[in-house]
């Protein structure tokens, strides 16, 4: 017999008669289900405190913007504000992208994506409070190609719409007034000049300036009844001493229209009650010969 099987003898004698209790089994299991939960309690522990660790390192990577810093020891952690979203509308693309990075935001371009856009429309709105490294959507378009002036300038209002008026009858001053977009598709302008101390809403000469597809539907507006071709600077121009107002039985208004160039139609009429205390065709030529394109 070895010395081994003496000791397993041994230990047998030893246990021999000793039974287990009944909940012997449950109470190991127990302890071992404790034990693993104390196991994963623990690794639960060490993953958070790697994301602790790891999150911070992932948000210091992007660009700055509003933080608070928070430390413990050697350790840190970066909060990011929320953001109120800046008004960027009506700046070039590039000056408005600028301010969105600056602000802690990201721009997202739609529409004419080009430096020298115009930003016409942003989503969210201005004075939206979004979260830091939000997208800010930015329509953007070309500038307004310029366009003719509209209302004249703040002196005598003689220049307005592209002309410059040389003449008028003695007497008239501007009436301080314009509308613009008056016939067809193109763009037309209009003002009209008075005699001091007439009623407002009443005009002595109007002016309509009309270009490119305007131009033709101005100079072929008036109807040819009683018209007179008369010449206007190398140009043939329509004169009527009634005007459209014959078409519809209404007072004659004495009318001239024609083209400064192929794009620039002018029309020019006088009330019919100023016309009767001017000679009205007459001052409408002498109207229509000192006007000149700018």
């Amino acid at each position: 017999m070895t010395i081994e099987d003496d000791l397993a003898n041994a230990m047998a004698a030893h246990v021999n008669g000793v039974q287990a209790p009944p909940n012997l089994g449950r109470t190991v299991r127990r302890r071992h289900r404790a034990h693993v939960i104390r196991f994963r309690a623990a690794g639960a522990a060490l993953i958070t405190a790697a994301v602790a660790v790891v999150v911070p390192v992932a948000l210091n990577s992007s660009e700055p913007a509003n933080t608070s810093n928070a430390a413990s020891g050697k350790d840190r952690a970066v909060i990011r504000n929320d953001v109120t979203v800046p008004d960027v509308t009506g700046r070039r693309a590039t000056e408005a992208v600028q301010a969105l990075r600056d602000a802690g935001l990201k721009a997202v371009l739609s529409g004419m994506k080009v430096h020298n856009g115009q930003v016409r429309a942003q989503e969210p709105a201005a004075g939206t409070v979004v979260a830091w490294g939000s997208p800010i959507t930015l329509t953007v378009q070309l500038p307004p190609a310029p366009t003719p002036q509209a209302l004249g300038d703040l002196g005598d209002g003689r220049e307005f719409g592209g002309i410059r008026l040389t003449y008028l009858p003695e007497g008239l001053e501007w009436g301080k007034w314009s509308n613009d977009d008056v016939i067809g598709a193109g763009k037309s302008y209009t003002t009209g000049y008075d005699k001091p101390g007439i009623p407002d809403g009443e005009y002595s000469v109007q002016v309509i300036v009309a270009h490119g597809a305007s131009a033709d539907a101005l100079y072929n507006f008036m109807p040819e009844l009683q018209v007179e071709i008369v010449d206007i600077g190398g140009r043939p121009a329509r004169l009527s001493k009634h005007g459209d107002s014959a078409v519809d039985g209404g007072p004659s208004t004495p009318t001239i229209i024609w083209k400064l160039r192929d794009d620039l139609a002018v029309e020019v009429f006088i009330n019919p009650e100023y016309a009767k205390e001017i000679d009205g065709l007459s001052e409408l030529k002498k109207i229509a010969e000192g006007i000149r394109a700018t």
